[in-house]
Formats: C-alpha cells, sequence, structure tokens
C-alpha cells in the first residue's frame, strides 16, 4: 500500500526498508544524488545506469523556468528529467537558506510538486544554521509549521505523493523537540532533520548527531527519517547506523567543480595523486595526469561520476553490513577518516546510549570484533552488561570488556562471540545445569530459574554443543549453536509464563485476533494489546491472550518501544503455535 514502510533486516540503529511509492519500492538506506537542470554534470540516465534508484530534484528550480515548469506540468518530472526511478523534490526551501526569500507560496509549491508527480515531495520550510539566535529560530519555527499546518489542511487534494515534513529550531533543542512533536502530531509519510549548514560544512559531526538522534526520539518510528544535504561518504555509515533512513546532497559534483576527489576515507586534490585508488569506469580508464589535462568541463564531468560511485557504493555497502549485522565494526572503521568523526560516535554512545539500545538486536548472526576502546560503550555491550545482574550465583570468568560473567554464559551472544586481542576463553567448562540456568535467566530474568524443575541437555554427537533442553522428559526448548539463545518451546513457554510476572517476556495479543494467532498467524501490530518493554528485535516472545494463556512462542522484529508507530507490519513471526493451522481451500 502506497506510504507502508516495512522493515526487512536490523542492525544497530539502522533497517533495510522497504517504502512503497507511486514509481514502486524504495529501498532503504539509500543516497539520492541531487540533480540541478542546470549542472549538468552527470545525467538522470547515467545516474540510474550507474545504480542510484531515486534522486533528488529541486521542484523551485524548475518552477522558475517557464519550459522546465510547463514539460514537467504536461509530461511529468520523471519524463522531464529522463529517469524511471523514484523522484524526490525539495521545494525551494534550500533558496530560502541561501537567498532569504522565493517568489512563490507554500501552498502553490505543495500543489505544484503534486502536480509534476513527485513520488516524495517536501512543504516549504525554514532551514537554518547551527548557532543563530533564538529569536531568529523561532520565526523560521513560527513559518515552518505554518506550512506544515497548511499541507495538513489540504492534504487529501495531494494524495499519491508522499511527504516528507523537517522540524527546524537550529542547534536550539528546545526549539527541536517542540517542532517534531508539533509535526509528528501531523502525521507525515516521510520525516527529515536538517544538516544544521554551518555545522556541515565546519565538519561539527557532533552537533549533527545531537540534531539526528533528538529529532529521532520524537518523531514516529515506523516513518523513514531523512538527513538533509549529508554528501560525505565516510559519515554516511555512522549517520544509517544512528537511525537515518536517507540523505540527499550535490557533494558528488561540488566537490568536482573544485577538483576534489571523493574516498570513504576522506577527499583528495586531484593534483595530490599519483594513481587512482579506484576501480570505478572514470578511474579505470583515466590515470590523474590525464584527468586534470582535460577542459574543465570534461574534468568536472567525469570527476563527478568518479564521486557519485563513490558514495553509492559506500551505500551498498553499508545494506550489506546491516543484512551481516556488522554494522558497527564499519561504523568504528569510518569514523577513523577523521578525529571529529570519532568525537561524534563517541558523543553518540554517552549521551544517546538509551535511545541507542531500543533499536539494537538482542542477537546477531555476526560476531563481535574489539575496534577500539569505544566498543566498550556500544549499546549491546552496555545492554549486556546490564542484563549480567539478572543470573544468580554460581561459577564466573572474568571478561575485559564485560566484566564477570556466569560461566553458562560462555556460548552466549555477546559473550562468546566477541573477538578480542589478548583475550583467552576460560579453561573451564560450564555444567548442563549452568548453560540452562545461566541463559534463561539472562534472557527472561531471575525468576525464570524456577520455571524447571529437572532440566537437562542433549548435545551434538558431531560437535558436543548444546542442543536440545528437557524438563524431565518432557521438551521444553533449545539452545541455538550460533549464538547460544534459548528458543522455547510451547511447554516451555507455558512453564516460563507460569513464573515470571506478567508481561515478562511475553507479547499479550488482543481477544479478537486470539485464535489467528493460536493457528499460526504472524502477529501483526494492530494485534498486540501491549508487550515487554524490554523486548527487542530478535528476542524469542510469548505470544499469550489476555488471559496469559500460551498461544505461541515466535521472533520478534521490531523493538516493543517503537511497534506502535508503525501500520500493517508485522511485529512476531511465529514458530509454534497450540492450534493446528486453519485448512487451506483445496486440502
Amino acid at each position: 500500500m502506497l506510504g507502508d514502510f516495512k522493515v526487512r533486516a536490523v542492525d544497530a540503529s539502522a533497517r533495510l526498508g522497504e517504502l512503497e511509492t507511486r514509481s514502486g519500492t524504495l529501498r532503504t538506506p539509500i543516497f539520492l544524488p541531487v540533480y540541478n537542470p542546470n549542472k549538468p554534470y552527470v545525467t538522470p540516465k547515467e545516474m540510474r545506469d550507474m545504480g542510484a534508484d531515486a534522486i533528488f530534484t529541486n521542484s523551485y528550480i524548475i518552477w522558475r523556468s517557464r519550459w522546465l515548469r510547463d514539460v514537467a506540468l504536461e509530461e511529468g518530472v520523471h519524463k522531464l528529467l529522463g529517469f524511471d526511478g523514484v523522484v524526490f523534490t525539495d521545494s525551494g526551501a534550500y533558496q530560502i537558506y541561501r537567498f532569504g526569500s522565493i517568489e512563490v507560496t507554500n501552498v502553490e509549491m505543495l500543489k505544484f510538486q503534486h502536480a509534476i508527480g513527485a513520488d516524495v515531495a517536501s512543504i516549504v520550510d525554514i532551514p537554518m544554521a547551527a548557532g543563530i539566535s533564538r529569536e531568529e529560530a523561532l520565526r523560521g519555527v513560527a513559518v515552518t509549521l505554518r506550512s506544515a499546518r497548511e499541507w495538513r489542511s489540504i492534504r487529501d487534494e495531494l494524495e499519491g505523493t508522499l511527504w516528507i515534513g523537517t522540524p527546524q529550531g537550529s542547534s536550539h533543542w528546545d526549539l527541536i523537540e517542540f517542532t517534531a512533536r508539533e509535526m509528528s502530531a501531523l502525521n507525515f509519510d516521510y520525516y527529515g532533520a536538517g544538516s544544521l549548514k554551518v555545522a556541515l560544512e565546519t565538519y561539527d559531526f557532533e552537533v549533527q548527531v545531537d540534531l539526528l538522534l533528538k529529532i529521532r526520539k520524537w518523531i514516529p518510528s515506523g516513518r523513514p527519517l531523512h538527513f538533509w544535504g549529508i554528501g560525505l561518504p565516510a559519515v554516511l555509515a555512522l549517520y544509517t547506523a544512528l537511525g537515518a533512513d536517507s540523505f540527499d546532497s550535490a557533494s558528488y559534483a561540488l566537490y568536482a567543480e573544485g577538483d576534489r576527489y571523493m574516498t570513504v576515507h576522506g577527499t583528495i586534490e586531484l593534483g595530490e595523486l599519483d594513481e587512482f585508488p579506484c576501480t570505478c569506469p572514470v578511474c579505470s580508464k583515466w590515470s590523474p595526469n590525464e584527468l586534470s589535462s582535460l577542459p574543465k568541463p570534461e574534468r568536472v564531468r567525469l570527476l563527478s561520476k568518479h564521486n557519485l560511485y563513490t558514495l553509492l557504493s559506500e551505500i551498498k555497502l553499508i545494506r550489506e553490513a546491516i543484512r551481516g549485522q556488522w554494522l558497527w565494526e564499519l561504523v568504528q572503521q569510518r569514523v577513523r577518516a577523521h578525529p571529529r568523526l570519532l568525537a561524534a560516535l563517541k558523543r553518540a554512545f554517552e549521551g544517546y546510549g538509551e535511545l541507542l539500545e531500543e533499536r539494537e538486536p538482542i542477537t546477531k548472526s555476526h560476531g563481535l570484533f574489539y575496534s577500539g576502546p569505544e566498543t566498550a560503550l556500544r549499546p549491546e555491550v552496555v545492554r549486556a552488561s546490564k542484563m549480567l545482574s539478572r543470573v544468580s550465583s554460581g561459577r564466573r570468568f572474568k571478561h575485559p570488556l564485560y566484566g564477570v560473567v556466569p560461566l553458562g554464559l560462555r556460548y552466549t551472544y555477546p559473550f562468546g562471540q566477541t573477538h578480542m586481542p589478548g583475550w583467552t576463553e576460560p579453561s573451564e567448562e560450564p555444567t548442563d545445569a549452568e548453560i540452562i540456568l545461566h541463559t534463561i535467566q539472562f534472557f527472561y530474568g531471575r525468576e525464570a530459574q524456577h520455571a524447571f524443575a529437572s532440566p537437562r541437555l542433549t548435545r551434538s554427537k558431531a560437535t558436543g554443543m548444546p542442543r536440545d533442553v528437557y524438563d524431565g522428559d518432557v521438551r521444553v526448548g533449545s539452545i541455538r549453536p550460533a549464538d547460544g539463545m534459548f528458543i522455547p518451546s510451547l511447554e516451555g513457554a507455558k512453564r516460563l509464563a507460569s513464573v515470571l510476572p506478567w508481561p515478562r517476556g511475553r507479547v499479550v495479543v488482543r481477544e479478537r485476533y486470539a485464535e489467528k494467532v493460536a493457528r499460526g498467524t504472524t502477529v501483526f501490530v494492530k494485534f498486540v494489546k501491549t508487550a515487554d518493554p524490554h523486548i527487542r528485535p530478535g528476542s524469542e516472545v510469548l505470544v499469550v491472550d489476555e488471559q496469559d494463556r500460551v498461544l505461541a512462542v515466535g521472533k520478534a522484529l521490531l523493538s516493543a518501544r517503537e511497534y506502535r508507530s508503525f501500520t500493517r507490519h508485522a511485529f512476531v513471526r511465529i514458530r509454534h503455535h497450540v492450534l493446528p493451522r486453519e485448512p487451506q481451500e483445496g486440502d
């Protein structure tokens, strides 16, 4: 359905998402090159051929040119640009930042963007630099909110276009919070974070981190978040890990105009290069000397293409890092491109750890690689260290990152999957009882130790690793070899529910959906009455009805802190259910 945002995979605070637009599905995270019809260094068709699935263009520039405006209104912005992917349009807000005003109203620009067929469009807000006076920021906030409310009043006339609302307020954080709350209530399809222009230009990454995370805190998690004007390859991984879903910039062309060559480690003056550290089509064909000798228009065109290849390649790598759940490792590599980037990462960890933890998966398919002292501040490391207090006394070992760890968690994520130089695993092996009791307490709390009267394990004959968990002769679950996580069976779930305080470990389903879930239907967000607030993506949960009867067990796909802001989205994928599935037609 148009405007639906689905999360397909998560790592850190990043999402592999899919947004339905009228031109097709937009996959996030994504970098959108800004195309200026007045500076066509790389054409939209070339961008598409290079792998750009979506682009940004400025509808105000189109509106100001009679010829461009007439073609766009008659044939649509996609045909005007020669681009068959998703097209985002800016409203002219950037021109307000540059020149102070534009000669068209917000309502006129809203209707124009809709009329030319923009897939995702924006209101005329007031972008702000960091550090402006409170009075100036207040004036900008007032105009931004007026534009947002004008959009809301005519939204029904603009059906088919998705709309971005961007909270403003400069670096006055109370104004950012106020604007974000007000705009959240208006229910935009997409939200934005402005890049605070002066901060962007001076590499003040810490202020940008503050802005992004403060806005993220107050907008609905069920909508994608765009970070305006971000076009340095080295920063994309960090801002994606902090929760940004898309970025736009004309940096690929602006840097080329200054003979600046982009890499993921920073930019290099073209004249300083003896050879290109890249194998893109431009760098494979030309040497730095050859490129430098070309007339400037051709040199800028080719350098723009290389720079865009670098940005598009980096965002593809970021998507792979999310799929493989090694995004923080990539971030920790990239932030070492500049000391201020590393400081910004530490600022995020130290100032926003609780917010970042809310979206962090409870377990991952990739090991945790120590990548520097800031590894100790990563959300999953801090969370795991705190969760150790759930486990009752027993034999323990000392870990340099987590402190004193119960021996039964030796093979459990993240303790058994953390790789550190100089770290030697403990020589002692946990007993079966230690593995079972420590693991279920770690995930469900200390009360879980009373769930099973006579717990025992079976082990793999090939590897000796734990497999099925029994309470006497009754199978109550299993220990997953890859991450040491306890996967309850239906009987195990019932015994856990009998000892865990409500709603610990539970997703509670509304009565009218209970039978559907009991027969194996995925738990969608609208089915849910309440849930344990500590549930995170990847948590193994007990699905119960309003009388606390176990209906199913399954894996959470979203955080319990965020699921209510999604519509038509799955929350729990069912593993086992108490009733047989409904017979299908023809069975």
